[in-house]
């Protein structure tokens, strides 16, 4: 559990940053998250799992089509 919540603890870090490797690791969580459902409800019996699917696959396809949204612009230097 403390490798999932230091995980999820740097993609929220780094998409509050507008870091790209945020992103790519917001991507990867919310993927093995998805899978895990998936084999959950196939081999587990456990169709609970199911609902997390449509969510996940959501929020995966907002973070790839939104690939800019995520970017911070440069520093200015205030007009100076």
């Amino acid at each position: 559990m403390a490798v999932v919540g230091a995980g999820c603890g740097l993609a929220a870090f780094g998409l509050a940053r507008g870091a790209e490797w945020g992103r790519q690791l917001a991507i990867g969580v919310l993927t093995v998250n998805l899978v895990g459902d998936m084999f959950n409800a196939v081999f587990g019996h456990d169709l609970r799992t199911l609902i997390g699917l449509p969510i996940g696959a959501l929020m995966i396809w907002y973070l790839i089509t939104r690939k800019g949204a995520f970017q911070t612009a440069p520093p200015s230097d205030g007009g100076l």
